[in-house]
This record gives C-alpha cells, structure tokens and sequence, in this order.
C-alpha cells in the first residue's frame, strides 16, 4: 500500500523539476573490495581529499590501500599498513602533529587485530603500539575527545566488549572504566545531543537481544544510560545528524531487527533528553552504510542507505532527499547495487559538491567511484559559512569557556551549523587542539562535522599554566569550512583548583522559570550568558536545585555557567 502510494507521487515530482541522476561513474583503477572500509581524508594536507580503502579484494585477500589525489586522480602510493577485511576504519590527528592518522579493527591473515598508524606526513605511515583489544569481524570504532582535553580519545567496540581508551597526550592510552555494554556486529557514534558541550555515544548492534540501540550521555567523562527505548538494529549502522535543522542532532539506525528483517528507523531529537520516531518512509537495509549527507546543496541533511533489503537476494543503494518537513523522498540515483558495502563521501574534485565512493559485493567486487554532477543543472555549487567573530572567554582556575556569535551560511540555515576550533601553545598553533583542516585556507582535512559540535561554544579542562591561542572556523551541512577567524588569546595562571567531573546538569523550564537539577551541594555563583557572550543575570547557588527567572530574556539558546568549590559548570539550554 505505501509503495503503491509512492510511485505516482514520485513521478509527479521528478516530472515537474526534469530531475536527472545526478551522479557519474569514473574509470579508476581503483582496488575492487569488499567486506571492508572507505575513508576520505588529506593525508598529506595539499588541499584536495586523499582515499583510503581496505577490504577483502577479488582474490579473497586482505587490502588496504592508499591512494592520493593529484587533481582529481587517484594514484596509489605506498603506505605501510596491513590488509584487513571485515573491517572499520577512522581518522584522526591523535598526536597534534596537523596530520591525519589511521586506526583500523578487522581480521587479516593472522587472526584479529586493531592496527593505530601514524601519518609521518610524507605519504607513509608508522605502526604505534597502542595496545588497543582487537574487535574481531565487523567491529567498529570511532574518534572524539570524550572529556575536553584537547586530545581525540578513541571508543572500540566488538566481540562482545565495549571499550574506551583515553589519550594521554603523549602517545600513549589508557584504557578507561565506563561501564558500556559489550556489542557483536556493532556501529558506533559519537554526538553532542545535548549540545552541553561534551561528545555522548550512540551504540548499535547485538547486546544480548540480537539488536539493541542506546544512547549514553556523557557527564562530564561519565557515562549514563538514555532511559528512552529505541527500536535496535544489528549489522548496519547508526549516525547522528541534524536532518531538520533545528540546532539538535538526530538518529538514523539501518540493520537487521530481533527478526533479522532488514529495518531503517529515523529518530528527531526533542529536545529535553527525548527522542521521537518519525515516520521516514526509508525501504529497511543491512550490511552496509547508511549516510547523513547533504548530496544536492540545499542545506538540508540527506539519506544514502547501501545493502540487503527484505526477500532473498534483494539489494540495493538508495538515495533519499529530504524534503524539509520531516519526510524524505527516494529518487532514481543510478547507484549500484552492493551489500557488505562501505561507503565515503567527499568532495574529491573541490567543484563544491559531495561526490561518493561505495565498495561492497555486487556479484562480483566492486569500487566504485561516483563524481555528483548536479551542478550540470540548475543547482549552485555549495559555498562555505561566514567567519565566527564576537568571542567571549571565561577563564579561572585550568578551565577555559570560549563562545562567538552565530555564523551564517547561503545555503545551511544558522542553527545547523557545526563549529571547529583549533588551539595551540604558540600562535598559530594546533599541539592542544587540532582541527583537521588547513589552519590558512580553511579547507577541511575530513568531510566531517566540527569538533564543537552544533554549539558555538567550547570547555577546555585540565590545563597547565600558560598562554593558549585560539581560532574557530564555521562548518556547513555540507562539511565545507569557513576560513578560520582571527586569533584569541587567554593564560592559565594556577591549576590549584582542579576542575572535576559532577552528575549532569538536568534541566526544565515552566512559567518562565529555569529549573536546574543535581546543581551541587554548597554555595556558588551562577551567571547566564547569551550566544555572544553578554551576561543576562547572575547570582548567587545553593543546594540541589536552582531556581532562576527567565523574564525579560528572548527566546533562544543561553549558556548557564555553575562556579564555587572548585567546580566549573556549563549548560547550553533553550529559553521557549
């Protein structure tokens, strides 16, 4: 019945905007795999994205290759990193050094591994002995700085355990205690949901249940379950982003449910620590990607789901736009069909619009290499946000609260825009905080969100005395940055008073009163800053919950800043 209500709907669409399949398929020489990972990245930081792929190839072996980008052709270079299959892959600058590093988890030869390289910044790449538990077939893992120390942590997640290893700064880990379940076949997320200016994670996969789904918010480094239930999936993958542009981030989940039935689910985040299911229309899809990305410049985040779907040997790619009002609508991509399929997207050849990679098995191997053609048509190439200006810093004790106004941006409403600072200990520095994007031009090193978030402010914790300089750049749904804005400065004098990790920040407002729960016992101060970083009131805390009225400020976001006893609290909450 839905399907039959589709057909005609579509084609009256197409019809009236002369839609054509926006993507072309591009020779290469690319390795043919499967079971594998995709990354996009500058690997050798020259302005234009880099490819990096592994998997199994046509011969059943384990790959992995490097491949750089010289005006728009992939040429394969030798990199010194091991081939694995079953794979996941993520970068980032773990060492502060402005270049991208890889971590992989998979199976090789040899049995399971996790494998951290690090980019040497001459097209090769060193294996670090980080100690990190090998996932095993079908694990996951991703980067983010948990606790806001400048440093990107890394979460590792398979055969049956769930792990968190913190970056100790200098090159080494630790493994850190959080609780988190243990996952088979997982995909994991790390998003700022909350928008309190620290990462929280996304689980998917099997937890004991065949398919499980949790979010975990993250109290200042400590992790508590999301008392909401969530429809699970296992074998796919689950993903944060802000599809209706209202400043939160949202939940897509694909894989197979209890039943082993292929599913795809859409969750819109509330708001106030809830999420709601939200009928997308999405055909269910397992063993392979599903992608937030804005694919035709609108500002708006699209769908892109790779795999199996219901009936035996039905696989497909689909493409899904996102039509404004909370509803998507597939459209005629002409992508290949792939299962055990990976995907990356970016923006290889700098035409402002985001072009695919999608490897997986298509009856035989394939990599395939789709460059987006819509600016063919009446659509514009995508252009970067404004430059951030207006900041605000807040500095006592070895903390540091950094706020600017709002950017704008063509294309991306404002409140969907992502943030990206960097910071160093010398002017023009990134050894605290790297950007991974070109601290001149602006141009990220990886298609991703900002390391802020959808925030347009940032904490820094645990720092050493001394003078630390900062810039922040803009980032659009399309993961286009803005150049970075002039540099701020501000010094730690004294780490006396250590900043410390305290029950989450609750929050409710009624009748024009701020309601905050589990603010501490003891007396402090507290102040409310808007966006631009003028205080609205201030005063004076005690006790478990804090009342403060609302009359007279405008309706929006505001920063609610909790000092006294050493502690250092912020909260970003919405004045209806």
């Amino acid at each position: 019945m839905k399907r039959f209500f589709l057909i005609p709907v579509l084609s009256l669409m197409l019809l009236s905007q002369g839609w054509a399949q926006p993507f072309t398929r591009l020779n290469t020489t690319l390795v043919q795999v499967s079971r594998g990972a995709v990354v996009f990245a500058d690997f050798d930081n020259d302005n234009d994205l880099d490819l990096f792929i592994a998997g199994q190839n046509s011969s059943y072996e384990p790959v992995a290759k490097l491949y750089l980008n010289q005006e728009g052709i992939f040429t394969e270079a030798e990199c010194g990193i091991e081939g694995m299959y079953n794979c996941a892959a993520a970068v980032a600058d773990y060492d502060g050094d402005g270049f991208m590093d890889i971590v992989i988890t998979g199976e090789h030869f040899n049995g399971m591994a996790t494998r951290l390289y690090r980019n040497t910044g001459n097209g090769q790449f060193e294996p670090v002995d980080a100690g990190f538990f090998a996932a095993g077939a079908d694990g996951d893992l991703a980067w983010a700085d948990y606790n806001n120390d400048g440093y990107p942590d890394l979460l590792i997640s398979g055969s049956w355990q769930t792990k968190l290893y913190k970056n100790n700064g200098n090159g080494t880990f630790s493994h850190i205690e959080t609780g988190l379940p243990g996952m088979n076949s997982p995909s994991v997320s790390w998003g700022d949901f909350n928008n309190d200016g620290f990462p929280d994670l996304l689980l998917a996969g099997d937890a004991g249940s065949v398919a499980d789904a949790f979010v975990y918010i993250n109290n200042r480094g400590n992790f508590s379950l999301l008392d909401q239930q969530f429809e699970g999936a296992v074998g796919g993958a689950a993903r944060w982003g802000d599809f209706d542009n209202d400043g939160l981030p949202d939940i897509l989940i694909s894989g197979k449910d209890f039943y082993l039935t292929p599913v795809a689910y859409v969750y819109r985040n509330n708001g106030d620590n809830t999420f709601s299911f939200i009928n997308a229309g999405l055909t269910g899809t397992a063993l392979g990607p599903a992608d937030w990305i804005d694919f035709n410049n609108d500002g708006s985040l699209d769908i892109m789901l790779a795999g199996q779907n219901s009936g035996c040997g039905n696989v497909a790619t689909r493409l899904y736009r996102n039509n404004g009002n909370g509803t998507f609508t597939e459209l005629p991509a002409g992508l290949a069909y792939a299962e055990k399929a990976a995907s990356a997207w970016g923006d290889f050849d700098n035409d402002g619009d985001y072009d695919l990679v999608l490897t997986g098995l298509s009856g035989n191997n394939i990599t395939h290499l789709y460059r987006n053609d819509l600016l063919s048509g009446n659509f514009q190439p995508n252009t970067p946000p404004s430059v951030p200006e207006g900041f605000y810093t807040y500095v006592s004790d070895d903390y540091a609260l950094i706020s600017w106004e709002p950017a704008t941006d063509a294309q991306s409403p404002a409140t969907s825009l992502t943030y990206n600072i960097m910071v160093g200990t010398e002017p023009g520095g990134v050894d605290v905080i790297s950007p991974m994007a070109s601290p001149e031009t602006g141009r990220r090193y990886v298609p991703e969100a900002g390391n802020c978030g959808l925030g347009n402010f940032t904490e820094l914790r645990n720092l050493q005395p001394g003078t630390y300089y900062y810039r922040v750049q803009a980032i659009d749904q399309a993961y286009a940055g803005s150049e970075f804005s002039e540099e701020g400065s501000f010094t730690i004098l004294a780490t006396a008073a250590k900043s410390a990790g305290h029950a989450q920040l609750r929050y409710r407002t009624e009748n024009d009163v701020l309601y905050v729960s589990t603010a501490g016992a003891g007396t402090g101060s507290y102040a409310i800053y808007d966006l631009q970083g003028r205080r609205a009131t201030s005063g004076t805390s005690e006790g478990s919950e804090l009342k403060i009225s609302l009359k007279g400020l405008s309706p929006g976001f505001y920063l609610l800043q909790l000092n006294g006893n050493g502690r250092h609290e912020v909260l970003k909450f919405f004045r209806p």
